[in-house]
């Protein structure tokens, strides 16, 4: 009898201990749950209208007010202006004045207005606006992410912040990244600059996002760092980049310098020599690439703890649209988990360079955004 109760008590002994297991797997997501809604409550909120109803309201705009509107935005131009001169070494200011006077002397004028995408359907998209800053109401980065509605790979694109656009508050064209200053009394900045980009691509853009990059390497750092691999030990005094050759762990500072860069130079055969080629466009795929790296290491957390320092630390770095739940929130990353650079379809914007007869160096588009679409996605042709 003793044998047979205690062969009996062992199938009780191991279901209790899948019970007790299952309770703290179950309490452990309830943790990590309301750590992440506590977070969640903090982040700032943006206004955010349907864009029919944004633009109703910026059709509003009176002209005697349009002058006015104007003048603050050039004021606002100026200043980036000579932020960026300050920013900007001397020699490589004096490389971009050359370009631009030869620019201004043999390019041909542009025909206003350009070439528009076609309206696509709102349900063939869910569409993703993430804007980076460094202080103030410039955008520095803006990459648009789309998740086709058929399941299908996701499709990111980076739009240049000195693609050159149609304002529909000032009712002239300016500067993509200026779009993010808003327009006051009719319209917040994620309303303005996502129809911007609306009316550019075709596509409505359903949630928005902003993030202060100043505050992001806080986050990479509760994340224990992301790895850089590099062929050649490379450097950037002004961005203060400093990594060693081959694969390593960068901290908070060294991956933002390494998507800061700007004049990369890289040590070869016992000399520092600059990187031939890098441009904002080397800079948007970097971007685009660290957004993985650090969705990846988000994807696995060591410690509920290691939970609530990211958590934590997006607090005070994100802005979100005012619709923006925390299930869109969750729902999105259960979408894209274990997703790599690699499964992404990659759309580039044709652009050529051009300057403004007030002197202002852009980009401007040579192809509608729906061709260059089309080609990593038929289903979108129009």
């Amino acid at each position: 009898m003793g044998f047979h109760r205690q062969t009996d008590s062992t199938p009780d002994v191991t279901t209790r201990l899948r019970r007790l297991a299952a309770l703290s797997g179950v309490s452990g997501v309830m943790l990590v749950a309301i750590a992440g809604w506590s977070a969640w409550s903090a982040i700032e909120r943006v206004p955010f209208q349907d864009a029919v109803a944004a633009t109703d309201v910026l059709e509003t705009v009176p002209s005697s007010e349009v002058d006015a509107l104007r003048a603050a935005e050039d004021a606002t131009e100026e200043a980036a202006r000579l932020a960026e001169q300050d920013e900007l070494e001397a020699e490589l200011l004096a490389e971009l004045e050359a370009r631009r006077e030869r620019l201004i002397r043999t390019q041909v004028e542009i025909e206003i207005p350009f070439l528009t995408s076609p309206e696509l359907p709102d349900d063939l998209f869910t569409s993703y606006l993430l804007v980076g800053v460094e202080g103030g109401f410039r955008a520095d980065t803006i990459i648009y992410l789309l998740r086709p509605s058929d399941g299908s790979a996701p499709i990111m694109l980076s739009l240049p912040r000195d693609l050159y656009l149609r304002n529909p508050c000032t009712q002239r064209y300016t500067r993509i990244n200026a779009g993010l200053g808003g327009c006051a009394g009719y319209a917040g900045g994620a309303e303005l600059l996502s129809l911007m980009v609306k009316e550019f691509t075709g596509i409505k853009v359903d949630r928005f996002a902003r993030v202060d990059f100043s505050g992001f390497k806080h986050v990479i750092d509760a994340l224990g760092g992301v790895e850089i691999c590099v062929e050649n030990a490379v450097r950037d005094d002004k961005a203060q980049l400093d990594l060693p050759a081959g694969c390593s762990r960068a901290g908070g500072d060294q991956a933002l310098a390494w998507v800061r860069s700007r004049r990369t130079e890289e040590f070869v055969d016992g000399e520092w020599r600059r990187i031939p080629g890098v441009s904002d466009f080397t800079r948007q795929r970097k971007q685009q690439d660290m957004l993985f790296k650090i969705a990846g290491r988000m994807n696995s957390f060591a410690s509920l703890a290691s939970f609530s320092d990211v958590a934590s630390s997006l607090a005070g770095t994100i802005a979100l649209d005012a619709g923006f739940s925390f299930g869109d929130a969750v729902s999105l990353a259960w979408q894209f988990r274990g997703t790599d650079a690699s499964d992404v379809k990659r759309v580039s914007i044709l652009v050529r360079d051009y300057v403004t007869s007030a002197g202002a160096y852009v980009l401007v588009p040579t192809a509608t955004f729906n061709e260059s679409l089309a080609k990593v996605y038929p289903a979108a042709a129009r």
